[in-house]
């Protein structure tokens, strides 16, 4: 499927992947994409330098997002790192699984999906479930900590769908770098 840049005044067409999952639908979706784009390039022909205009804000607008959410992945990454620790030193399944997740909820941001912001269900599901507060092997406080990275990693994608996420990822990096250096420092 083609990727289609949706810019200030386009029209958006109806996602009919959401419907009952045949071919008819997405059909109807190829039409009303073909359609989309059909339109947009009467606009371009009407208003070049508008058009131009408004595809340069949305490069740079993209520029923006890019940058945050590499921000966002590196803080992923360094909380994945200290959430597999902890998966070492317990020994248990599901913090390494939570690792993965945290690490997933930085790394496959998609600035262009706008229903889960690139991070699978899968990944929420691990992240929302059985938080591990009571884990044997942790200490109250990295307990503490523990909850704090998976919450605030489940943001960022949310960042992406409903936020402002050139503002609101490198904010969520930092309250990650916070988390996991809280963490870290409640070892028993």
């Amino acid at each position: 499927m083609t990727n289609v840049t949706y810019l200030p005044g386009d029209p958006y067409p109806d996602d009919r992947r959401q419907g009952d999952g045949g071919d008819a639908g997405l059909a109807l979706f190829a039409a009303d994409r073909a359609a989309f784009a059909d339109a947009r390039v009467a606009r371009a022909r009407q208003d070049p330098a508008g058009f131009a205009e408004a595809d340069r804000a949305v490069a740079q607008q993209r520029a923006r997002v890019a940058a945050a959410a590499v921000l966002a992945a590196a803080a992923a990454g360094r909380a994945a790192v200290w959430v597999a620790e902890l998966a070492a030193r317990t020994g248990r399944r599901q913090v390494a699984e939570y690792a993965a997740a945290v690490l997933a909820c930085g790394r496959d941001l998609d600035d262009e999906d706008h229903v889960d912001g690139g991070v699978p269900e899968e990944v929420t599901r691990v992240l929302s479930g059985a938080v591990l507060l009571d884990d044997p092997g942790l200490t109250p406080g990295e307990g503490l900590a523990l909850v704090a990275v998976g919450a605030i990693a489940l943001a960022m994608p949310r960042s992406i769908t409903a936020g402002d996420p050139v503002r609101q990822l490198p904010e969520l990096a930092r309250h990650l770098d916070r988390a996991v250096s809280a963490g870290r420092s409640a070892v028993g």
